[in-house]
């Protein structure tokens, strides 16, 4: 879902983060003096011309439920917000005016950047404070921050000659464990403070001394629970190369190899103690007890039925009581800083209805069997089981126990059944039979087994009787099935009953008309594809030309012009069959040069000949101009009214073979 928020002025959101509730926290700077969610939350109203703002979102992104305003008379800015192991809400940001700052804390009067923490409703803040140097004007771009599992909280900005609100790093405290207590003014800033803001833990420059000043744009830092920063720098702009390497660090460089600003990066590792109490975990509520870890170990577990291990460690135990979603808290003691607490959701689930009827018997043959139950979501378990199908020939012939478990936020629990696998019968429905073309009587198939299957196919009756269907003499194969069915196995088996064509004279060779000389098979060279009356038996054919071949369905080229006689034996087991073809004629191409209109029905049209393929014909003179021309040429051109001469032709058939010459008119 996309939420679109804001109010009637300008808007601007930076920084956002969600808590384990998938709740949506944002900041930023608003004009708007009418944003959403502000009644009753800590600072209802817009109090300058720019405020800063955090609102909270809904976890299904429908509405934006909470929200404040942050900020002075003056000119305030949120531009990064973090969440703590409790989801309390922290935000850094810049301003220009008095902003309060809390009793007892690290701050500076009139520091124009701010860090304000409040709770997760943004009604109440238990502080805020402000550092930098006090000056008229901000000292950092900010770029990163952080509050770790300890409260310690992490800044990184950057100041100085590129910074345009004319703030610089001058001024600023160090530690006296800094990496570099130095500053040429116009270098990055890194600070640490202690848990609550109570004072600097740690703080540092980080930059070169002299050049054009290192920046970055804001957001290009990361810090991470660790404790580690990792910052981006534009640096050694002007083309120089004296970016600080601290000594023992590691470095992929030390030179600028760019004529201006090149890359720069740096990480400094706190060494914080990041608390994991591992991811949270869904259980059924008659799971028994749940053994507890958490990183680093040593750590203390509390929460609704979590009892201590004797010997050591921790264990949660699920009851129908506890069902639902419930909130264990681990505590670590880290290194006496700090106590550092994360929260695991452990949520138990009810026993669920479930509905589970597979199929009680199936046959060893099935292919897999789908299975299906209510509620979805579970597992299924079994020999045979692969994710949701049964396979009966994996599972084997016999008995088989599938066993259906559910385990998540629906309910949980387990249900089985059993599946028998019966085992496929042996059936044969005989050998295949061949009939010659007078066996027309009726008879039984016999030494089909087991008895008392059901046949069908053409021809048959189910007990059994069997009459050759009138082929026509053409012959014919026929595919008889053998059915019997063992509880719930039905097996088919098949017998093929080849009935041979008849002895037969002049069969047609069913083959295209030749087209421009339809009393030829074809043109020399001719091929011929031959195919029997009935396929499936042995066969010698005799091609008329003296050659022969014993391929079912062989082609044939006849080289020269003749009529050829074709003839087949075929053998189907006992029976001969011989089929005498109707002849192949085959005609010679013919390419005249020479015709004679002159009306006494001898060579009075030009006729040429390349193949059987209707062809496009095209006349010129000898001066290349056209004077006939046909797409469907039927050697009808008589020459009109052309004067005695010759003339240039172009024949070109649908297949795309061509041929050129001349022809003579003689009248």
């Amino acid at each position: 879902m996309v939420q679109l928020s804001g109010g009637s002025g300008a808007d601007a959101a930076y920084s956002i983060q969600i808590d384990d509730d998938r709740n949506v926290y944002v900041s930023g700077g608003t004009t708007s003096s009418n944003l959403a969610g502000t009644t009753g939350r800590y600072q209802p109203q817009l109090r300058g011309g720019i405020d800063g703002f955090v609102a909270r979102i809904s976890s299904d992104g429908a509405a934006l439920t909470h929200a404040t305003y942050v900020g002075t008379p003056e000119i305030d800015q949120t531009y990064f917000l973090q969440l703590d192991a409790v989801a309390n809400v922290y935000v850094l940001g810049q301003t220009r005016g008095a902003f309060p700052r809390t009793a007892g804390l690290y701050g500076v009067a009139n520091g124009r950047q701010f860090v304000q923490k409040f709770d997760n409703t943004l009604t109440t803040s238990p502080y805020s404070t402000t550092f930098g140097t006090g000056r008229a004007v901000p000292d950092l771009s900010l770029t990163a921050f952080l509050v770790d599992d300890c409260e310690r909280i992490y800044v990184s900005g950057w100041g100085g000659a590129t910074n345009s609100n004319g703030g610089n790093t001058q001024g600023l405290p160090t530690t006296p464990d800094a990496s570099q207590r130095t500053t040429d003014g116009s270098d990055f800033y890194i600070v640490q403070f202690k848990p609550g803001m109570t004072a600097i833990e740690y703080a540092t420059f980080f930059g070169e001394n002299g050049g054009r000043g290192e920046h970055v744009d804001g957001g290009t830092s990361r810090f991470d629970k660790r404790g580690a920063i990792y910052q981006a720098v534009c640096g050694g702009c002007g083309g120089t190369s004296g970016f600080p390497v601290p000594p023992g660090a590691n470095f992929y460089s030390t030179t600028n190899n760019a004529t201006n600003c090149n890359n720069a990066a740096f990480k400094i590792d706190f060494a914080a103690v990041v608390v994991n109490p591992g991811p949270n975990r869904t259980v059924c509520y008659n799971a028994g007890a749940q053994r507890l870890g958490g990183s680093p170990a040593g750590g203390v577990w509390s929460g609704p039925g979590v009892t201590a291990i004797a010997g050591g460690g921790y264990q949660f135990t699920p009851s129908a009581s506890l069902v639902g979603r419930n909130t264990l808290t681990y505590t670590v003691n880290t290194t006496g800083v700090c106590q550092s607490t994360k929260l695991l959701r452990m949520t138990v689930t009810p026993e669920a209805a479930i509905t589970f009827a597979p199929p009680a018997t199936v046959c060893s043959n099935t292919t897999a069997v789908p299975l299906t139950a209510t509620p979805a979501g579970g597992t299924f378990s079994g020999r045979g089981v692969t994710g949701s199908t049964f396979n009966p020939s994996a599972a084997g012939i016999g008995s088989h126990v599938i066993t259906y478990t559910l385990a998540d936020t629906l309910g949980c629990g387990t249900f089985s059944r059993t599946i028998v696998v019966d085992a496929q019968p042996a059936v044969s429905a005989g050998r295949d039979t061949t009939l010659c073309s007078d066996e027309t009587r009726a008879f039984r198939m016999l030494r089909a087994s087991p008895v008392g299957g059901v046949w069908s196919g053409p021809g048959m009756t189910a007990d059994g009787m069997f009459t050759p269907p009138n082929t026509n003499n053409l012959g014919g194969i026929f595919t008889l099935e053998y059915t019997v069915t063992v509880g719930v196995c039905k097996i088919v088996s098949t017998r093929k009953v080849t009935i041979a064509p008849t002895s037969s004279t002049n069969v047609s060779l069913n083959t295209p008309e030749c087209q421009a000389a339809p009393e030829y098979t074809g043109l020399a060279p001719f091929t011929m594809q031959f195919a029997p009356v009935l396929a499936g038996g042995s066969f010698s054919w005799d091609f008329g030309d003296g050659t022969t071949s014993n391929e079912e369905a062989p082609s044939h080229v006849y080289e020269n012009p003749g009529t050829y006689p074709v003839q087949l034996t075929a053998r189907y087991a006992g029976c001969t069959v011989v089929t005498q073809f109707a002849a192949v004629k085959v005609g010679k191409v013919q390419m005249p040069n020479i015709f004679t209109p002159n009306n006494d029905n001898l060579n009075d049209t030009f006729a040429p000949r390349i193949s059987c393929k209707n062809a496009h014909l095209t006349v010129f003179t000898r001066w290349g101009s056209k004077v006939y021309e046909a797409d469907n040429y039927q050697n009808d051109w008589s020459g009109d009214k052309l004067p005695e001469g010759v003339y240039y032709y172009l024949l070109r058939d649908t297949d795309g073979k061509s041929a050129k010459g001349w022809v003579e008119i003689k009248r």
